[in-house]
């Protein structure tokens, strides 16, 4: 690694700026660019958010903190340029394995802005220590763990339900996961983005560690994220027999919470469900009740 300091001058011959360049010689640029972010991300001003679970299920919340940004605190410029397709893959390391994120880059013009602008940040702003390091996985949380009350309808008849269907015959990589993505991606102007990353951090509710049983931040993966017929926003999770899942709602309602904190927008905005070929389990995030009190 080499530091070199550069005076340059103003634009408006104000005065002398002064600017610290720094090489690093890596073959590794993420992993330089995560070490940075993980140190940074440490130091960032904050304070405890007053807000509970049950005001932000009745839209009364704000973003604790502006969201961190990476370019900020300085350029990170690699080594190479790189030209991205119409839809942007990015692979996260991220535990229990590799995630590939893949966005439709011109699907999010539709998008509310505080939506399009996490979606395209995650690519270089994604707090990955967060997901290396958190043993608290959405995907892990049960219904009397976190003490809602969902109100789940079943449906026969819907969109996605014969998109998974028709991707059985779309075979480009092994994992049945990923082959739906990709087609629902590729297929359907509807699909914005599969495996979106959110987080959560215990001091953006005030009563987190009393829903959660824990201070450990939650992590998540959402599996589609869609443009939905009535203007929601879909929230999706691939179950492969949903029909016998039974903690599959809390799950896609914590993405849903999650996505709503990392945007700012309220749960109203919002469409959640998990699907498989025959059958879709949807409901309204905002209609979730407290089973207890705190």
């Amino acid at each position: 690694m080499a530091a070199i300091e550069m005076v340059l001058s103003e634009p408006d011959g104000a005065g002398p700026m002064n600017y610290l360049c720094i090489a690093v010689d890596s073959s590794q640029p993420e992993t330089v660019r995560d070490a940075i972010k993980e140190r940074l991300w440490r130091a960032r001003p904050g304070a405890p958010s007053s807000a509970t679970l049950t005001d932000i299920l009745r839209g009364r919340h704000e973003k604790p903190v502006r969201e961190f940004r990476l370019e900020e605190y300085g350029l990170f410029i690699p080594c190479r340029t790189r030209k991205f397709a119409d839809i942007r893959t990015h692979s996260f390391a991220h535990n229990p394995a590799y995630y590939r994120y893949r966005l439709a880059l011109a699907r999010t013009d539709r998008l509310p802005e505080p939506m399009a602008e996490y979606l395209h940040t995650l690519f270089t702003n994604c707090p990955n220590h967060l997901f290396t390091q958190a043993v608290c996985r959405a995907s892990r949380v049960r219904r009397g763990g976190l003490g809602i009350e969902v109100p789940l309808t079943r449906v026969k008849r819907h969109d996605i339900i014969a998109l998974a269907a028709e991707s059985h015959g779309f075979s480009q990589v092994s994992s049945r996961h990923e082959n739906l993505q990709k087609f629902f991606l590729e297929r359907n102007l509807n699909t914005i983005a599969c495996e979106v990353p959110v987080w959560m951090e215990a001091w953006e509710i005030e009563d987190y560690s009393r829903l959660l049983r824990t201070r450990e931040t939650l992590t998540g993966h959402i599996d589609v994220l869609r443009h939905e017929n009535d203007g929601l926003l879909g929230v999706w999770d691939y179950k492969p027999h949903a029909a016998a899942e039974r903690d599959a709602h809390v799950q896609v309602f914590l993405y849903t919470l999650m996505l709503a904190l990392r945007t700012g927008l309220p749960l109203a905005c919002f469409l959640a469900g998990y699907f498989d070929e025959k059958d879709a389990y949807i409901f309204d995030p905002s209609q979730v009740k407290l089973t207890r009190e705190f």
